[in-house]
This record gives C-alpha cells, structure tokens and sequence, in this order.
C-alpha cells in the first residue's frame, strides 16, 4: 500500500502571500504625493483602532511630503492628546465629557418616568372610560345607535329621555369646558 503524503498548506505551491513592496524612496515627486494620499487615511484609521483596542490616547501628526501640509489625527482628541504631552497635566475633559453625559441620561431618565407615568395616567383613564361605556351600555332604555334611528318612530317617552339625556351632555361639556379653562379636572360629583 502506498499512501500519499498530503502537503500542509504551508508546503503547498500555490498558497497566496500577500505581496508587500520593498519600501524605497519614491523619485517623482507627483508619485509620492499619491502614495501618500492613499496611504494617509489607512495610518489614521490603524492610529484610531490602536486606541480603541487599548484603551490609550494617541495622537499621530503626519506632514506631507512636499511638507506644505500638517495632518493629525488623535483618539479622543489630537489636541488634547498633544497639550497633555506638552505640559504633562492630565486634561479634564474626560471628566467633564462624563459629568456632561451623566447629566444628559439623568435628564433622560426623569423624562422617560414622566412619560411613563403619563401613559399610567392615559391607561387608567382609557379603563375608565371603557367602563363607563360598558355601564351605559347595560343600563341604558334605549339601543346604543338610537342617534340613527328616526325619531317618527319613536314614543313619547323615549324622545323625553333623549332630551334629558342631551340636557344632561350639554351641562357636562360646559362644566369640562370650564374645568380646562382653568386647568382643573371636573370631578365625578360635578358631572351629572
């Protein structure tokens, strides 16, 4: 029996190196200004991830190659980063972006309380109503759509509780209507 040696993929022939160029000083001056706009953008981002990933503050300061233009770029803040190295003193800012964002979720919280307990609010009074609609219609002498029945065919009585019955809604929209005038809630025993 023979048995055939399979390669590893690092014997293999035809596995795929990734090609890096020899690091040469580029002699035109226009293809170096291009190397260096392509390549400006990717150190900024490895800068920027380098930080994250650590948990450091960096800053990286890049002129170009015709040295007409400075660039830098700094996770969190190029400035910052390069004023704490000039001077040695740590930056509040951290600090104070801290304080700031705790002061905006408290601000955020009390304002999600608050919508809480209005939806609370506007439950119990949906409950409420829905009630209230379900007594009337139980109790009530006449049908639920008695508005779109003609009133030919009713009696004596029955038109006599819809005039009370009117009566009654005209008196509570006006005691409502007052109430929110001056910001008051008309309490059960105001409604007739």
């Amino acid at each position: 029996m023979n048995k055939k040696k399979i390669p590893m993929a690092a014997e293999r022939n035809n596995t795929r190196k990734r090609k890096v160029d020899e690091i040469k000083k580029k002699e035109k001056p226009n293809r170096s200004n291009t190397t260096f706009s392509k390549h400006k953008l990717g150190i900024f981002n490895k800068a920027i991830e380098l930080s994250i990933l650590c948990q450091s503050k960096t800053a990286l300061i890049v002129t170009s190659p015709d040295k007409n233009k400075l660039y830098a770029c700094g996770y969190p803040n190029p400035d910052a980063v390069i004023q704490r190295f000039l001077t040695g003193a740590h930056m509040d800012e951290d600090e104070k972006r801290k304080e700031e964002d705790d002061d905006i979720v408290e601000t955020l919280r009390l304002q999600y309380e608050a919508i809480q307990r209005k939806l609370k609010e506007e439950q119990q009074q949906l409950k409420k109503s829905q009630a209230l609609t379900e007594a009337q219609k139980s109790n009530s002498d006449f049908p639920a759509d008695w508005w779109n029945k003609s009133i030919d065919d009713m009696d004596l009585t029955s038109l006599e509780d819809i005039t009370t019955s009117l009566d009654k809604l005209k008196i509570n929209l006006s005691v409502a209507t007052e109430a929110n005038k001056f910001n008051l809630h008309p309490t059960q025993e105001n409604v007739c």
